[in-house]
């Protein structure tokens, strides 16, 4: 199936790795995210769609599916749209009030002739994607997430993976990333400035672990929760839990 095309209108929507409840989370779509039906199971009760910006499969209930046409689905992707920033926002939608979490997009640019905030009853922060986020910004934009517990395939403040959560936030702030690839460039550790990454990878076990150099010698990471640590606190826990093959590189993802 490949015209076949939805969006997100439900403030969190979990994507399963096989189409049972039971199943693991492979990550979570946000209000306004689009994405593209593959398959689809016997029973007509799954749908296995594939998100665009993350490039992740997974299955959908049929209860979750919003189809859009082909024309809506290339003109939400690739137009400016509104992110939200706030930790919770507030829309009116079919008759009710609906939260969004942050990262949930609303298809309205900037140049919209009226005032969309309260032509559709909004409340709530949010930022032009278009429009790439200064260091500043993104630090902000980040330190939403502090304290949100640890979550495989978690992409919302009540619950984050790490490579998922990371994604998440320079995305927020205007700067894609896909599921294979890291955006930026990179960069010796000891480059680095705020909003770059650290990123520490065991050599024998292939594992990664990531963090946001904050400034003043201090790091945003993902332990049981997205915490704050001293850099060199940081690094010697990777160190720790590593084999003896590692190292330590910077990507700087906004230069």
């Amino acid at each position: 199936m490949t015209d076949v095309y939805g969006i997100c209108r439900q403030s969190i929507l979990p994507l399963y790795k096989e189409p049972s409840f039971d199943s693991a989370l492979v990550s979570q779509l946000l209000f306004g995210e689009c994405y593209q039906v593959r398959k689809i199971t016997s029973t007509q009760n799954w749908y296995k769609i594939f998100h665009e910006d993350t490039e992740l499969e997974g299955w959908i209930t049929s209860k979750s599916l919003k189809n859009i046409n082909s024309d809506e689905y290339q003109e939400f992707l690739n137009q400016d749209f509104q992110v939200v920033t706030s930790p919770v926002a507030v829309i009116e939608y079919l008759g009710t009030n609906l939260y969004l979490l942050p990262g949930s997009r609303l298809h309205f640019s900037d140049l919209e002739l009226f005032n969309w905030q309260d032509h559709i009853g909004f409340t709530g922060s949010v930022r032009s994607h278009a429009i790439k986020s200064s260091r500043e910004e993104l630090i902000d934009i980040a330190l939403k997430y502090l304290n949100a517990p640890f979550q495989s395939g978690g992409r919302s403040i009540f619950g984050l993976d790490e490579k998922l959560g990371f994604a998440l936030i320079y995305s927020t702030a205007g700067y894609g990333w896909k599921d294979q690839r890291l955006p930026g460039k990179m960069i010796p550790s000891s480059n680095i400035i705020p909003g770059d990454l650290l990123i520490f990878k065991d050599l024998e076990s292939k594992i990664t672990h990531m963090s946001m150099y904050l400034g003043a010698e201090e790091v945003m990471w993902m332990d049981e929760k997205m915490k704050i640590s001293d850099i060199d606190e940081w690094e010697s826990i990777q160190k720790t839990n590593a084999g003896s093959r590692f190292e330590v590189e910077g990507r700087s993802i906004l230069s």
